[in-house]
């Protein structure tokens, strides 16, 4: 086997235990640390996003066009908890799913432009999956 044919096999199965879903068990071994608080350094844990509890979210328009530049922080809130480890998602530490087949993300811009004479819009849009 040709090594350029061993790499591209090698980074095929390892794209492929990337995305195998890990199991409950070996997950609820992990540290869960709540969103703002320190990640453990150089270990796998899970990341918690509490309902209710603001989640910061920085915006800016900046760049050498711009005399003025800005920037916003913005805080937005979930209606239910979510535990979230690599691109897996669990409302309960027990059933976990790929992100992507739970929420579905949306990122529009639209800028002032001759086809849009009104304020830019940049906006967010997510929502749960059915």
């Amino acid at each position: 086997m040709k090594a350029p044919a061993l790499l591209t096999a090698c980074a095929l199965l390892l794209a492929g235990c990337a995305s195998m879903q890990p199991s409950a068990e070996e997950l609820s071994k992990l540290p869960v640390v709540q969103f703002g608080q320190p990640v453990p350094a150089g270990s796998d844990y899970i990341l918690f996003f509490p309902a209710d509890k603001p989640i910061p979210v920085n915006v800016a328009v900046k760049g050498s066009l711009f005399a003025k530049e800005a920037e916003q922080r913005l805080e937005v809130t979930l209606r239910r908890g979510i535990y979230s480890y690599k691109n897996w998602v669990s409302y309960d530490r027990i059933t976990w799913r790929n992100s992507q087949e739970v929420i579905k993300s949306d990122f529009r811009m639209t800028l002032p432009s001759y086809q849009h004479p009104e304020p830019g819009v940049i906006r967010i849009q997510m929502d749960e999956r059915s």
